[in-house]
């Protein structure tokens, strides 16, 4: 084979590898497409919630309803830090808060029945196993 052979041969291997590429690329961007929807149920607040401030949220859906004073005797930090982590869950939407006389209680954000879906129970177990484990 001819030295001009060789290089129409390796351009031809290439464009080839060229066009496997995009094939690929294409496939996996719908992949990601398709899997990125993104999640709303109390598993993914769990665990997007950032680690120093996820106690306090467990501490919250334990109670129900309940003040910083309430939180803090279950995490065992200070009241003052749990009035700001459980503010900073408010203001991401992740509790509800009311003001009953001087105190401010919170609470998960409700959802409605239709929202709960098939796994809601699992998601509360696993919850639960977390809590457990976590302290």
């Amino acid at each position: 084979m001819s030295e001009q052979n060789k290089r129409i041969d390796l351009f031809e291997k290439l464009a080839n590898l060229e066009k496997h590429i995009e094939a690929l690329e294409s496939r996996i961007l719908k992949l990601e497409l398709s899997s990125s929807s993104q999640i709303d149920d109390k598993m993914a607040v769990f665990l997007n919630v950032p680690d120093s401030i996820r106690k306090s949220l467990f501490a919250v859906s334990k109670l129900e309803s309940c003040t910083a004073d309430e939180v803090s005797s279950i995490t065992g930090r200070h009241r003052s830090i749990e009035n700001k982590y459980l503010n900073e869950l408010y203001r991401a939407g992740w509790l509800e808060r009311n003001r009953k006389g001087k105190k401010i209680y919170y609470s998960m954000r409700n959802r409605s029945l239709a929202e709960k879906d098939e796994y809601w129970s699992a998601v509360e177990e696993v919850e639960s196993k977390l809590d457990q484990l976590l302290g």
